[in-house]
């Protein structure tokens, strides 16, 4: 009855678009705005409800908003400067949990490939399968510092990425960590109705540093993802999908116990996924099966470890995976998305879902165009 309510709520929404790419905001070079100064404004309210009562992830309610103001300024058509400021407020605390400077460069290296250095293209631009990176680091987590290259053409779509989440200076008393990863997307085969999609993931993340004077020992933690997502067109704004994928996780260097050493040294997952997508919905279905498999960045239900018993472990997991995503445009700039997931352990016959509603904003608004001095 409830899985009805639901659906029905859904369906009052009424005429809407795919929700994916309204999380990810990267804002390519425009070849037309050279010396344009620019101010955007993106922010994101959000109230997401995790009903989980296991022992891989507790559930809990996160509800507040993040923004993020900025200045644009172009060089040339090639080059621009970003300079803003991020800032998370939960509900029902006084104070901003997290007030970051942001500033980036963005150059065009060439026609396909875009390098930005200092604020990157993070969280859910990277388009990390959930089981790599939790979909609740968009708003928990959200800003990354490094550098990032962007390849787009018509056959290969590719970030490629150093997060440098910890730094250090001599003596300090905590490790340097730092993440890198790559995502790549290679189309092998298009025709009128049929796309045949090679994806390629790899997340590499490291704790460690030699100038520092933490105790702890060094870490480093592989994941790896592949396999193949096959489109089928059925009409103008509706296609099915199906996705076999394939999961690794190699601890490189951990140690035998004590701080950042794991329960499993190695292990696979597999992910077998089907999606519909229309101009009315996104819905998902899946199946999961995983043999020791830890990603220290993915969502914990589908892990062999757990994020708040660091004594729990289970080596073999098997999980139903389930997603409807909605959206409403209320204008060009902003967007009302609607998302249910569930999630069922067939092992431990537990079932965990969440719902949750975003309200995204992303404007730009132009201020003016400046004669650089020669």
């Amino acid at each position: 009855m409830k899985k009805i309510v639901v659906l029905f709520v859904f369906i009052l929404f009424g005429e809407l678009t795919a929700t994916a790419q309204l999380f990810r905001k990267i804002h390519s070079l425009n070849d037309s705005s050279e010396h344009n100064l620019a101010f955007r404004i993106e922010s994101t309210s959000f109230i997401k409800n995790n009903e989980y009562f296991n022992d891989f992830s507790k559930g809990y309610t996160g509800i507040g908003f993040f923004i993020k103001p900025s200045i644009e300024y172009y060089f040339t058509k090639n080059t621009k400067a970003i300079a803003g400021v991020y800032l998370l407020k939960y509900s029902g605390i006084d104070d901003f949990t997290q007030a970051i400077p942001l500033f980036s460069i963005q150059h065009k290296l060439n026609k396909n490939l875009e390098m930005i250095f200092g604020s990157l293209y993070g969280s859910l631009n990277h388009q990390l399968e959930e089981s790599l990176y939790c979909f609740d680091r968009y708003y928990q987590d959200n800003v990354e510092y490094g550098l990032q290259f962007l390849y787009n053409s018509a056959k290969i779509k590719s970030d490629l990425w150093l997060n440098w989440e910890e730094f250090i200076f001599t003596n300090s008393p905590y490790q340097e960590e730092l993440v890198f990863g790559n995502t790549t997307n290679i189309t092998v085969y298009q025709s009128k109705k049929i796309q045949v999609n090679l994806p390629i993931q790899l997340l590499i993340a490291h704790k460690g540093g030699q100038i520092d004077a933490s105790p702890d020992p060094v870490s480093s933690i592989v994941n790896g993802m592949s396999g193949l997502k096959i489109n089928y067109q059925l009409g103008s704004f509706k296609t099915l999908s199906f996705e076999p994928l394939f999961f690794i996780y190699e601890g490189m260097t951990l140690p035998e116990s004590g701080i950042n050493s794991q329960s499993f040294k190695s292990g696979n997952a597999i992910y077998l996924k089907g999606h519909y997508n229309s101009k009315n919905l996104h819905a998902m279905l899946g199946y999961w099966k995983a043999n020791k498999f830890i990603a220290p960045r993915g969502e914990y239900l589908f892990q062999s470890v757990s994020d708040w018993n660091p004594d729990f472990s289970q080596e073999e997991r098997e999980l139903i995976t389930a997603k409807l995503e909605f959206n409403k445009q209320i204008s060009n700039s902003i967007n009302l998305v609607l998302k249910a997931d569930a999630y069922y352990d067939m092992q431990n016959q537990d079932f965990a879902h969440a719902l949750s509603l975003y309200l995204i904003i992303d404007e730009s608004f132009f201020i003016s165009k400046i004669n650089a001095r020669k």
